[in-house]
């Protein structure tokens, strides 16, 4: 049975959240110049956490972010994994300072319409096995409560791509909604001034815990 969401939520911490969406939000500020250039996802979230390490190390930024880590292709092992067999987190933020220790997970997907990726393939990619399908089935992050999929637009608009995730979304649940086990629609998010267009999706996980996915896309062109 799935865990009410009062529950889920109400011991997360709010600064936190918040805190990991400014350091993206800084990060891609100071990279955007360098994002264009970018051939593939390793590189963009390679750009986006040195961003995010050269923040938190400016005097010029508050000094609770110094508690924040930052990690570019964590390893994971959700099935035991060993070596490189290991999948890898994009981006995760980690809070010291307390037990357990709170982490933010950004997945990051190009949002592409070309020769090389559809318009289909690249839905397939931000909803299938290596994009919300890992979190859903738990084997990405499946003690956290929230986690985000960082969607790095590369053709059309952030609203283009918003209404495929969410036709797909409801297109599930009328059907029975095996793929995503959504609670709820897609619905608009606001978490930070910085990334007023987030939208927020909740979905219920095999282990009868749920999840909440934020939804953030930024401009990548």
């Amino acid at each position: 049975m799935t865990e009410p969401l009062e529950s889920v939520w109400d011991d997360y911490p709010d600064t936190f959240r918040k805190d990991a969406h400014q350091l993206l939000a800084w990060s891609y500020t100071d990279t955007r110049p360098g994002l264009a250039e970018a051939r593939d996802e390793y590189e963009i979230t390679g750009l986006l956490t040195d961003g995010m390490n050269a923040r938190i190390d400016s005097p010029q930024t508050p000094e609770r972010f110094t508690h924040y880590a930052i990690h570019n292709e964590k390893p994971t092992s959700p099935s035991g994994e060993l070596g490189k067999r290991r999948p890898k987190l994009d981006i995760q933020i980690e809070c010291g300072g307390m037990r357990p220790r709170p982490r933010f997970t950004f997945e990051a997907k190009r949002l592409r319409d070309d020769a090389k990726s559809s318009i289909g393939d690249t839905m397939r990619h931000y909803l299938g096995m290596d994009g919300i399908q890992r979190f859903v089935r738990g084997q990405y992050v499946p003690e956290t409560p929230e986690a985000a999929m960082l969607g790095c637009i590369q053709a059309h608009d952030a609203e283009f791509w918003f209404i495929k995730v969410g036709n797909a979304f409801e297109s599930d649940t009328s059907k029975g909604g095996n793929r995503y086990a959504m609670i709820g629609g897609l619905q608009h998010a606001n978490i930070i001034a910085d990334f007023p267009d987030e939208r927020v999706s909740v979905h219920a996980r095999a282990a009868g815990n749920a999840i909440r996915i934020f939804h953030l896309f930024i401009d990548c062109r």
